[in-house]
């Protein structure tokens, strides 16, 4: 159990949407932010309104060795602002409590197994999929889909040296060794609850999807970063969130339209707070007609990339 339960805590840890990074739409391009006033150079941005601040900072939630230092850009926004705030409160995953809700919401209902839920033949894909790790599909035999492929996720990232702490967690740590306030955007909870409902109700096809994305994973990470370092990543990411808004509009609900239709209020009132907040989200959060660069450009705020 004390091994599931690790393995969980680093998954949330993890972009839950790295798998939805593989297959841009060639054909779909959007035209870049006109608010964008300076030429790209990280994946941090200054938002103006009305004389008040905030920065955003977007995030890769697990990094290498060689990733760091981070760009000098997410210090400096870290240095000027008052408050930090964050997807979520990690630490809090230490909590026997929160360990007794991710057991609660990890395992399929009723007794079910995944030869239950899975055609077969997509069940042989899993299963062949979990021993190039060693690892019968047994020992996951009562868990949701999604938590074995988020499993199998873990095993290959760490195969591409992804074990070093993300953005996320060294702005935690370092406002926490100065006494800089933390705020949250979501709880924990609900982070738990999405990423264990992913695929729920077309199970074979997220499986067989996620597991064909695997193969190209390695690619995927290194361009991710690469736009991530340099701040190029707003075309890619239109892309992908078009791909995945109307091919997995289940998945870009939950992942993407829900979650921001709380975090965009928060985000407001931070920046009508009179204090200057830097707040870290996913990246592919950023972009995209229903991301939280937008929304800010349409109620009027000055957007400055640097």
């Amino acid at each position: 159990m004390k091994r599931i339960i690790f393995f969980i805590i680093v998954i949330l840890l993890i972009s839950s949407n790295i798998q939805l990074f593989a297959a841009a739409i060639r054909e779909y391009y959007e035209k870049p932010s006109e608010d964008i006033i300076e030429p790209p150079v990280s994946s941090v941005w200054k938002i103006t309104k009305e004389g008040n601040t905030l920065f955003l900072g977007g995030s890769i939630h697990v990094l290498r060795e060689k990733d760091f230092p981070l760009p000098e850009q997410f210090d400096i926004a870290f240095n000027k602002s008052e408050i930090l705030a964050l997807e979520t409160d990690t630490q809090q995953l230490s909590d026997p409590q929160i360990q007794q809700y991710l057991l609660s919401q990890i395992f399929l209902p009723d007794l079910q197994r995944l030869q239950d839920i899975l055609e077969e033949e997509t069940y042989e894909q899993l299963s062949l999929a979990c021993a190039e790790y060693g690892i019968s599909i047994e020992e996951f035999a009562r868990m949701k889909p999604s938590m074995v492929l988020n499993i199998l996720n873990l095993f290959r990232i760490q195969e591409y040296g992804f074990v070093e702490q993300g953005i996320d967690d060294y702005y935690y740590s370092n406002a926490r060794k100065i006494n800089k306030p933390v705020e949250f955007l979501e709880s924990v909870q609900s982070q738990i609850d999405m990423l264990v409902s992913m695929g729920e109700g077309y199970e074979n096809e997220y499986v067989q999807f996620y597991l064909q994305d695997l193969e190209s994973q390695e690619t995927e990470l290194e361009t991710l970063l690469s736009e991530w370092k340099n701040g190029t990543s707003e075309l890619s990411n239109n892309k992908r969130l078009f791909e995945m808004k109307y091919e997995w509009p289940e998945i870009y609900k939950s992942l993407i339209n829900d979650r921001h239709d709380k975090w965009i209020l928060q985000i407001e009132n931070f920046l009508s707070s009179g204090k200057i907040y830097f707040v870290i989200t996913g990246l592919l959060h950023m972009h995209g007609p229903d991301g939280i660069l937008q929304h800010l450009k349409n109620i009027g705020c000055m957007i400055e990339q640097f």
